[in-house]
């Protein structure tokens, strides 16, 4: 659906934003919404699939409609050439083009449509991080910091030029949707900072060095089994963030080879000892890792383990 959008002057920045019904566009909305010299002339973003649809409104489309900002919403990737959806952003001629959170490949025509510049948020510190789910692999790592980046979008995903970077050291009580939430937060004020910049052409763009570019793509059912190779404080901290989102994780004990659906994590303490693999009290395990003791609640067996590949909402690219 779209709206018509409001008058503008051209003193103004016209902007058409790019993104999702997800924590990481949202800020960025807000964000340009609050900027002055900034009219946000529109917004595309995915449509949900109906059963997706919220019941009760949908928080992101009643802000951009409060603003009286033209919603687009796109059923599939092949309809961002869709003439309809062309001709009506070649009308607003705009200033920039800001990527946050969309999921799929910006077409030659709308990265070259801005007269300065198509730009991405990013949630990791490129070239480290590329593909859609780098908080994930952020914890998966065992990362201390990460960090949003805005580049340049090209013709691949997330390898354009780097414009700018702010890095942020990791809680240890975080989880995945709290990074995901304070690097959108970071992000959008990244972005307000940057756009003198972005629109008077003067940002630098340095090209992605040749460093650590480890790539991040949706998580799989082995990449929710965390290995006892791992030191004990590393596991306790990725089940602790991951769990919320993904539901009960597994742990492969690699001397036995079995598998432990955990509930809940008690303690990770790379100082201790146990001389087991794992010692089993009830539902209470204190399982063995390299170094260190994860002391944990198991999974209640009336509740099977599921594995599944993701309940997160990222079509595929």
């Amino acid at each position: 659906m779209a709206r018509s959008g409001r008058n503008t002057t051209r003193s103004e920045a016209r902007v058409v934003l790019l993104g999702m019904r997800c924590a990481f566009t949202a800020p960025v909305l807000e964000a340009l919404l609050e900027r002055p010299g900034v009219d946000l002339q529109a917004v595309v973003l995915p449509s949900p699939p109906a059963p997706a649809r919220p019941a009760h409104g949908d928080p992101l489309l009643d802000l951009a409609s409060r603003h009286d900002v033209p919603i687009h919403e796109v059923g599939t990737r092949s309809r961002l050439n869709a003439p309809e959806l062309r001709a009506a952003l070649e009308a607003i001629v705009p200033d920039l083009v800001v990527v946050a959170c969309f999921p799929w490949r910006v077409p030659g025509w709308l990265r070259s449509l801005p007269t300065c510049g198509c730009v991405n948020l990013h949630p990791s510190l490129l070239p480290d991080g590329r593909g859609p789910e780098p908080v994930f692999w952020t914890f998966r790592w065992g990362l201390a910091e990460t960090g949003v980046t805005i580049h340049v979008v090209d013709a691949g995903f997330d390898t354009g030029p780097i414009v700018a970077q702010r890095r942020y050291a990791i809680p240890d009580d975080a989880t995945l949707e709290s990074v995901e939430r304070t690097l959108a937060q970071l992000g959008a004020r990244l972005l307000i900072d940057t756009l003198p910049a972005l629109l008077t052409r003067s940002a630098g763009a340095s090209p992605q060095g040749s460093g650590l570019a480890r790539p991040a793509p949706m998580p799989g059912p082995d990449d929710l089994v965390v290995p006892t190779s791992w030191s004990a404080s590393h596991a306790a901290r990725f089940i602790q963030a991951v769990t919320p989102t993904y539901g009960p994780l597994a742990i492969l004990v690699q001397a036995t080879g079995q598998r432990l659906a955990i509930g809940a994590v008690i303690e990770g303490d790379d100082d201790a000892r146990i001389a087991e693999p794992v010692c089993l009290s009830g539902l209470e395990a204190h399982i063995r890792f390299t170094p260190g003791v994860l002391r944990c609640q198991l999974h209640t067996p009336s509740q099977p383990l599921l594995i599944h590949r993701t309940r997160r909402n990222h079509p595929d690219r």
